[in-house]
């Protein structure tokens, strides 16, 4: 499937992870305060990339987002700054809304927001874990380069919402940390034509769930 790659961009099954991205009640469910089309869909083919990942002991981490409103000025981008200010309930720590998707977390599984704003990864179990993003990008001021290295991942498996802006700036961020990078097309809420013909362009993989779930289970 990638056979056009190069040596250096062809995607390493075996040495991949899985990254899940603003999966959480407050984007996806319907009704939610940011709910958008696909989210509900993307959540669900997610949560089958899930279970494939921790049956197969590869690692997985779910991104999130965390506003808090005790400093809202710090933990907020300026772009949803003055709504959270003014009032707006979104992914705010110790919320529901904050909480990942049934879909993709564990039973009993919480979240806990005010540890995960310290910026340190919250362990489920030895392969899995919760990391906070401040910004739109799941490279930018956080561990998650550390963690990926230290389990000698090179393939980053993208999946979550929106394609236009967290996923995509994450696969760019990842390219430009020499990650070898996949996004799961559907399994990513909002993504289109134009925006795959650009990943292909920087030899990003662009596939469904069942057909990277093939290339793992026979590499």
């Amino acid at each position: 499937m990638f056979s056009h790659f190069s040596k250096y961009t062809r995607p390493e099954p075996k040495r991949s992870a899985l990254v899940t991205i603003d999966l959480q009640n407050d984007f996806v469910l319907p009704g939610a305060s940011a709910e958008g089309v696909g989210a509900a869909r993307a959540a669900t083919m997610t949560g089958r990339m899930v279970q494939f990942y921790r049956e197969h002991d590869l690692p997985i981490i779910h991104v999130v987002r965390v506003y808090s409103a005790k400093d809202n000025a710090i933990k907020v981008d300026v772009s949803r700054r003055e709504a959270i200010e003014n009032g707006l309930q979104l992914v705010l720590s110790g919320t529901e809304g904050m909480q990942p998707v049934a879909e993709i977390i564990p039973e009993g599984v919480v979240a806990d927001g005010e540890f995960l704003l310290t910026g340190e990864p919250q362990f489920i179990s030895k392969n899995e874990q919760i990391l906070y993003k401040p910004r739109w990008g799941c490279f930018y001021e956080t561990q998650l380069d550390v963690m990926l290295r230290e389990r000698g991942v090179t393939t980053a498996v993208i999946a979550g919402t929106w394609f236009a802006n967290c996923v995509r700036t994450t696969i760019y961020e990842a390219t430009a940390r020499d990650y070898r990078t996949v996004a799961l097309r559907d399994a990513i809420a909002g993504i289109h034509p134009d925006g795959e013909a650009d990943l292909a362009k920087i030899q990003c993989g662009v596939c469904d769930c069942s057909d990277w779930l093939e290339l793992v289970e026979h590499f």
